[in-house]
């Protein structure tokens, strides 16, 4: 496949597409599959009950929300309804709740409303079982909706003497002047922001019994790899015993992890939690560091890429990695940086639409047109042509191009016909 260097002229073609929605054969596509809202729904033991308690923790990005002026306050309203719908195994409704909310800020907090976020607690007392929790958040001001789906298991708690809560991370916590801790959860679950990690976590001894305890937890990578591993010690007491404890220091890189705590003498004394460690500013598409250097391709030198991969470690690659990037961004104020999600997104589509047998789809021919010109203004497919091999028309009636694709093999290897040639670009 032929590659090329592109250099300004792409950076302004990504700017002046519509960074959200693109236009692909007559389809309306949303590309950048941002997290409009988090929640973390966590589960508790509730003494001389049958049911558990799920706290269902949700954070709201203030920039999700649509403000409207209030004319009789003077101040801006966002209004939106907050839906919990919890299903049981038997597939049977148990929980529906609609909770409408209303967000004032004055217009002098409306100036900062993109660092800020709202938070709210729902909680639900539920039997033992499988449940799947489908939260709708629904602006009532410009009726968008934005839906998150978790599955939650509800163990058992009276069944064992010695059990544990789900595990809820902090991003940090304080004592006030009683000496209780007040703990201030990361609804994320992402640990990029975090100095040192803490978690909260309850043991509950069902026992009239108070004895010595360790727990041990470890740290698992994507590829099921442990990379860092500890333990806690503990006296136990009957009752509930509320615990605040500190991970071992580990240099993470982007990805996905699993916490698990757990006991070598009680089997029923175990939980975990899944956690991320992404900056802030990669698009939700990015999950894999060296994958994501390979697909820059279409707007990285050779020289860049090299200095970018050979970086001396994983931490100082995501350095070179986000400082490339930067260079790139048409607004740095922004929290996010539009061309990076631009390219991104068409990668992914390019890698969804036009992978092969033999290949991924950014890395093909149809592939590289899409990701450095954006979907096509018209599609003209031509499968079964007597006398010709199948063949497609690209046009881009705003920028006056035509590509045209041939299958020679039949095996959907469609390839460029004409080498794409600007003064603005380098064949490489």
């Amino acid at each position: 496949m032929r590659r090329i260097k592109i250099i300004t002229f792409l950076i302004i073609i990504l700017i002046k597409t519509n960074l959200l929605l693109s236009q692909y054969e007559g389809k309306q596509t949303e590309l950048f599959q941002e997290q409009y809202y988090f929640i973390d729904p966590l589960v508790f033991y509730v003494k001389d009950s049958s049911k558990a308690r799920i706290d269902i923790y949700v954070e709201i990005p203030l920039a999700t929300l649509q403000f409207k002026k209030n004319q009789n306050t003077q101040k801006f309203d966002a209004n939106f309804d907050f839906l919990v719908t919890i299903t049981n195994s038997n597939n049977e409704i148990v929980i529906n709740n609609n909770i409408p909310e209303t967000i004032s800020r004055t217009p002098e907090e409306q100036k900062s409303i993109n660092e800020e976020s709202e938070y709210r607690i729902k909680t639900f007392y539920l039997l033992p079982d499988t449940y799947k929790i489908l939260t709708t958040l629904r602006d009532r001001n410009n009726y968008k909706e934005y839906k998150i789906e978790k599955v939650v298991f509800v163990p058992n708690f009276n069944l064992e003497d010695i059990s544990m809560s789900s595990i809820m991370l902090l991003s940090d916590f304080t004592t006030d002047s009683l000496g209780r801790k007040i703990i201030y959860p990361l609804v994320t679950n992402n640990v990029s922001d975090l100095k040192d990690i803490y978690i909260f976590f309850e043991i509950y001894n069902n026992s009239e019994n108070t004895f010595p305890i360790s727990i041990n937890y470890k740290i698992l990578n994507e590829k099921d790899l442990s990379v860092k591993t500890g333990s806690f010690s503990y006296v136990i007491t009957p009752g509930t015993n509320q615990k605040i404890d500190k991970l071992n220091p580990y240099d993470y890189t982007i990805g996905n992890y699993k916490l698990q705590l757990y006991s070598n003498v009680y089997p029923t004394l175990s939980s975990e939690k899944d956690f991320t460690y992404r900056w802030t500013e990669l698009p939700m598409t990015i999950d894999d560091l060296d994958k994501a250097i390979n697909q820059m391709i279409y707007i990285a030198t050779n020289d860049e890429l090299s200095y970018i991969r050979n970086a001396p470690s994983q931490a100082e690659k995501e350095r070179r990695f986000l400082e490339f990037w930067k260079s790139k961004d048409p607004n740095p104020k922004s929290p996010k940086n539009e061309v990076m999600i631009e390219y991104y997104n068409r990668v992914k589509i390019a890698n969804e639409k036009f992978s092969n047998y033999a290949v991924e789809g950014y890395r093909t021919d149809m592939g590289m047109v899409y990701i450095i010109y954006g979907p096509p203004s018209n599609v003209e497919r031509h499968p079964f042509d007597d006398y010709s091999r199948p063949y497609e028309i690209w046009e881009y009636y705003d920028m006056n191009k035509q590509f045209i694709f041939v299958d020679y093999t039949g095996f959907g290897d469609y390839r460029l016909i004409t080498p794409i040639w600007d003064k603005r670009f380098k064949m490489r």
